[in-house]
């Protein structure tokens, strides 16, 4: 290195390598000050696990009653870019002068990882939205680079923490057939005879055949397209209708859980077109411990519960209802797979790695999940968890313990007293344990061994400081509080 310390440009892979190990034999674990949002759908103040869980890892911070508590977000995205809780460095400047194989851009000032780890407190309804691929995401943001700031995609996993329900997918066809049949006035929603009708006749045609095909995925793009149609006046009296015809006991398809979900939704977004959407996307209803992944172009909203989410490293969102953000209708439409899935499909099963860890590994590369279970009993190889030859990030729901922290070749180098609420950078290839639990321990721990985006060129603008009618935030519950909070001091959020 020359005097200034810059990083070397490496004239061989052989000699990167060289230097990674050098480098990454030098770091330590590095204790985080993460970010909480504070959209206005989020649980408020005590009721709010990412409060608590804030709270309990933030010194100083205080919970407001008042306020929405609705996700804890812990990554280097530059809407939430985590700090080193010991110089309040960005993650992503520390990562850039820390390199790894993975990470090796020696002129870069900013590296980021590829995924962003969320604790989330539902009270209300998300918007319907759906996420581009990366392709579609570099075009979006070509077009218009205010609504779609960066060039990535934003595949997104769950895993319930507490009861956690959500809407996720296109129904099956059968389910959308039986819906239409039995609500005119979903079926009036999507076309009636024009649009609905050859769809109806798909379905039942691929039944009758007892093969899929690409037919039925265009009919409900049609009708979809329809629905979405900006210029239609009869939402309201649709709405009306449908609600009616639950009062009279119609149910289709659906279950008593999903109704109510329906007229929630009907009070908390009076004549929104959204209030449809149980009646053609699956009701997921996850249980603590269940886990659910879908990718890009699939439509989906959360309702309620708390869970820790991983997502891509981007903030690309095509809102289709529920919100009064922006709703670009064409990308929408043109964005969706309209694949009709089985709930089964998006389930994400448990593989056991270790007595302590359990993974979850869904069809991405973006991120992976292990949930860390550590009791007062286990045995010391028990507690040694697996070994990763990439970055990751661990946060600590429950417990108390002491981590044991060593190189690739087993030369200690830390020993941290760990809680609830602490939230941890772990280096490439560090060997880490649980020691002394003095009471059993619960974390997650997200990884990846993909390259994380370029954000560094990424647009941002101004926030407004107009001030948010409180009537507003209840009822669009989407809308966002004009603050996040870092510890105690609140600053200025960038909304893009």
């Amino acid at each position: 290195m020359d005097g200034n310390k810059k990083t070397p440009i490496f004239p061989t892979r052989e000699s990167a390598k060289a230097w990674v190990s050098y480098t990454v034999s030098r770091e330590k674990m590095e204790q985080l000050q993460c970010h909480v949002k504070q959209y206005a759908w989020g649980k408020y103040g005590e009721e709010s696990e990412v409060a608590r869980l804030f709270a309990d890892g933030h010194d100083n911070f205080q919970i407001d009653n008042n306020t929405p508590y609705a996700e804890l977000w812990m990554g280097t995205h530059p809407d939430g870019p985590a700090q080193l809780k010991k110089c309040s460095t960005r993650l992503s400047t520390y990562l850039a002068k820390h390199p790894s194989l993975l990470t090796n851009n020696n002129s870069a000032k900013n590296i980021h990882l590829p995924f962003i780890m969320k604790v989330m407190s539902i009270r209300t309804t998300l918007s319907l939205q759906v996420h581009p691929t990366k392709e579609q995401a570099r075009r979006l943001h070509e077009l218009d680079p205010i609504n779609y700031p960066d060039r990535n995609h934003k595949p997104e996993l769950a895993y319930a923490l507490t009861r956690f329900e959500l809407l996720c997918g296109f129904r099956p066809a059968r389910e959308i057939l039986k819906n239409l049949q039995t609500f005119p006035s979903f079926r009036l929603l999507f076309g009636g005879d024009t649009y609905a009708k050859p769809l109806e006749d798909s379905i039942l045609e691929e039944k009758k055949m007892g093969v899929v095909n690409q037919e039925s995925r265009k009919c409900l793009e049609n009708c979809f397209r329809f629905m979405m149609d900006p210029d239609r006046s009869d939402v309201h009296n649709l709405v009306s209708k449908l609600l009616l015809e639950l009062d009279n006991g119609l149910r289709g398809a659906i279950e008593e859980g999903t109704v109510e979900v329906i007229r929630k939704m009907s009070v908390d977004f009076p004549n929104d077109i959204g209030i449809f959407s149980p009646l053609f996307l699956n009701h997921m209803i996850l249980e603590p411990g269940q886990c659910c992944y879908y990718a890009a172009e699939e439509l989906h909203a959360y309702l309620s519960g708390e869970c820790v989410e991983c997502v891509g490293c981007s903030n690309n969102t095509i809102r289709a209802a529920m919100t009064p953000k922006y709703i670009d209708r064409d990308a929408l439409c043109s964005v969706l797979n309209y694949k009709m899935t089985e709930q089964k499909d998006y389930l994400v099963p448990e593989m056991k790695l270790t007595p302590c860890v359990d993974m979850y590994a869904p069809d991405c590369k973006d991120f992976q999940l292990h949930r860390i279970r550590v009791g007062t009993d286990h045995t010391s190889k028990e507690m040694l968890m697996p070994t990763l030859d990439c970055a990751s990030i661990l946060v600590v729901v429950s417990g108390k313990g002491t981590i044991e922290e060593a190189t690739q070749e087993n030369q200690l180098i830390g020993k941290y007293e760990v809680k609830r609420g602490d939230i941890f950078y772990i280096p490439p290839k560090h060997n880490i344990r649980f020691l002394d639990c003095s009471e059993a321990l619960e974390g997650y721990r997200t990884f990846s061994y993909e390259m994380g985006p370029d954000h560094d060129t990424r647009l941002v603008t101004p926030v407004s400081k107009n001030t948010i009618n409180e009537k507003m935030l209840k009822l669009e519950a989407d809308m966002e509080a004009p603050t996040t909070v870092v510890n105690k001091t609140p600053t200025a959020v960038v909304k893009v």
